[in-house]
């Protein structure tokens, strides 16, 4: 398995496992059986008062707080948001440096324009595959 695909599918669980967590919490919460509990008729009555409270002039929202006291999928929706925004930005950075080759163009005495590598002590044009500078030695 190519190592980018395996590091993918680990990346994919870690997340999965994160964001499953707090959702099965609540999934079991009713189930809990603790003594005190409201029942199921009574679950149903304030579900009814609910939607009727819901569907009044002026009623916006569901009514649940976003900053309520389960702050856990509020944080983890937003470093996820954060992530994957941040991928997207370093991906279109990565891509437009990639490739990016620039020419050095000198321009001769005469106006024409010559390309290539120049000696850093003297300036003189250095052919390709030159190590050294032919006019004043100097490694290049």
């Amino acid at each position: 398995m190519n190592k980018a695909y395996s590091m993918v599918a680990a990346f994919s669980l870690v997340i999965g496992s994160i964001l499953l967590l707090p959702v099965l919490n609540i999934a079991y919460a009713q189930y809990s059986g603790q003594p005190g509990a409201a029942t199921l008729e009574e679950q149903l009555t304030l579900a009814k008062e609910k939607i009727s409270n819901a569907q009044q002039q002026g009623a916006y929202g569901s009514g649940t707080a976003m900053f309520g006291t389960n702050l856990d999928s509020t944080v983890l929706m937003i470093i996820v948001i954060t992530v994957v925004i941040g991928g997207v930005a370093a991906a279109f950075f990565a891509a437009s440096t990639v490739g990016v080759k620039k020419k050095h163009v000198a321009v001769a005495a005469g106006g024409t324009s010559v390309s290539g590598k120049f000696c850093t002590h003297c300036g003189n044009q250095i052919g390709d595959g030159q190590k050294f500078c032919g006019a004043c030695g100097t490694k290049v």
